[in-house]
């Protein structure tokens, strides 16, 4: 497990030279569901569908199940 912890460390210290502030962006704030929160803040740091599958050996992870859900379970209009 050492070695996820080092790599998502190196991804951080890499977005964070690339000068990537953490606040959330225009584009994550206009999101339509917590799904869509979730997924974009966790591709930001370069945790994928593939990736996860890859880390824990699944064929199939259901990641785009659980961001339906979530988008169900709680989401807002966005004013434009």
């Amino acid at each position: 497990m050492s070695d996820v912890r080092q790599e998502m460390d190196q991804v951080i210290n890499e977005l964070q030279a690339k000068g990537i502030n953490p606040e959330m962006t225009q584009e994550e704030l206009q999101r339509r569901g917590l799904g869509d929160v979730v997924e974009s803040t966790l591709t930001r740091f370069g945790i994928t569908q593939e990736r996860y599958k890859e880390w824990f050996g699944l064929q199939e992870c259901n990641c785009t199940g659980r961001k339906k859900w979530l988008n169900n379970f709680f989401s807002w209009n966005v004013k434009k």
